[in-house]
């Protein structure tokens, strides 16, 4: 830990490290590179990271990096964050999914429930970590002061160490269409299915993508926000959160979010397959003349300088998006609201920079000889992340692509 290791009181809260600088938690990430690769296989074979490694980040401050400071945390901006994360991703994807999906949560719980609700989630620590479930896979019904949910959401990456969970359900009020709506629930409100590792056939075992239960819970109406609001909104009005900390990052808008926590993994990953592909050709030698180490011949020469662009500029990309969300925001709580199209291109190159990391990855993989197509074998390992992180994102991809279509031509968003 760094030499500022005192504490401060702020909105009622301990922030430990009040002075804690964006570089330094960077070079923390970046430090753990080793033991996080050496916990990559137990981690897997858990389903998550261990206690010990829950402890570290929570001492190196990762649960705490998007946190306003009047909660109690560091309130840094995204490239801040996503360098973080990519950096422990580099370590082990898996571990990478577990963490990032578990935090990232933080900047809509602030931006879309109320100020009171935010602040009591933090706790008397000052810690949050919730996955949230996007796909409406329960349902809210009415009763007296306040609703029932009863549902069951698969893949909620991040739970293992949550003090909530978001969850999305299917609001059913008589009289009223249906309408998609996100449910806070307190940890005592929910449990946790640890069906992950039984389904695990691939990759990312240690992302705790466990399911979470909810049994005739009852929710007061302040912990149920508009999924609408979240996603399909300009937001003239602002948000809870820009409200309660003047910070355009709590828009909270997740059309830019959601793909930038997918792309800050497969970043990572990528970076990953790079290490593994240069500690291969420094040690393996070629199988037809010349028979030299492969790092001494053109071919993975040019397969190590063109891996490296493309991770580069699929980073360049994620952080230059990163960036253009915090822009947009800035230009939104001055009173000039960017069109929604705008919310919906960061978001697509998010997803372009997912692309990119995937091709650097699968390039790796396929130019090193087929010992690495072993079980075990770390660039496999990250092979098979890209190729699950890839069929995530061919759901999304052609919808918000096609959505800032319609947007820019003036079509209903949802239309056929």
């Amino acid at each position: 830990m760094s030499s500022n290791d005192t504490t401060a009181v702020m909105g009622g809260l301990r922030v430990p490290e009040p002075g804690l600088a964006p570089q330094e938690v960077i070079e923390r990430a970046a430090a753990l590179r080793p033991v996080l690769r050496e916990n990559r296989v137990a981690a897997a074979e858990a389903g998550t990271y261990s206690a010990e490694l829950h402890e570290i980040f929570g001492n190196a401050g990762f649960y705490r990096l998007v946190q306003p400071r009047r909660y109690g945390g560091y309130e840094f901006g995204l490239e801040t964050y996503y360098r973080t994360m990519i950096e422990i991703s580099r370590g082990d994807p898996g571990i990478g999914w577990c963490l990032t999906l578990g935090t990232g949560h933080t900047i809509p719980l602030v931006a879309h429930f109320p100020e009171e609700v935010a602040r009591d989630a933090f706790g008397e620590d000052g810690v949050f970590i919730a996955p949230h479930s996007a796909s409406p896979h329960g349902t809210l019904a009415p009763t007296d002061g306040g609703y029932v949910i009863n549902g069951k959401w698969p893949y909620s990456s991040g739970v293992p160490y949550s003090t909530h969970a978001m969850v999305t359900a299917i609001l059913l009020e008589e009289g009223k269409e249906p309408a998609p709506v996100v449910v806070l629930l307190p940890r005592d409100d929910y449990t946790i299915d640890p069906e992950w590792g039984a389904h695990v056939t691939m990759a990312l075992g240690a992302s705790g993508s466990n399911a979470v239960v909810a049994e005739n819970v009852f929710v007061p109406a302040s912990h149920v926000s508009s999924m609408f609001e979240w996603g399909y909104s300009t937001l003239p009005d602002g948000t809870h959160g820009t409200r309660s900390t003047r910070n355009p990052l709590y828009l909270g808008q997740i059309q830019a979010l959601y793909p930038a926590s997918l792309a800050a993994v497969q970043v990572g990953t990528a970076w990953a397959a790079f290490d593994a592909y240069e500690e291969t050709i420094l040690t393996k030698k070629r199988l037809h003349p010349p028979i030299v180490e492969r790092y001494l011949h053109a071919e993975s020469q040019g397969i190590w300088g063109h891996a490296r662009a493309t991770i580069d500029a699929a980073q360049a990309t994620l952080l230059g998006a990163a960036r253009e969300y915090e822009r947009l925001g800035e230009r939104h709580v001055s009173g000039d609201i960017p069109p929604f199209e705008e919310w919906l291109t960061v978001g697509s190159m998010m997803y372009a920079s997912c692309r990119l990391a995937h091709e650097a990855t699968e390039l790796l993989f396929r130019s090193v000889g087929s010992s690495v197509a072993r079980r075990g074998v770390a660039l496999q390992d990250y092979f098979l992340v890209s190729q699950m992180s890839k069929a995530q994102i061919a759901e999304h991809v052609p919808v918000i692509e096609v959505q800032a279509a319609r947007a820019h031509f003036g079509l209903d968003l949802l239309g056929a």
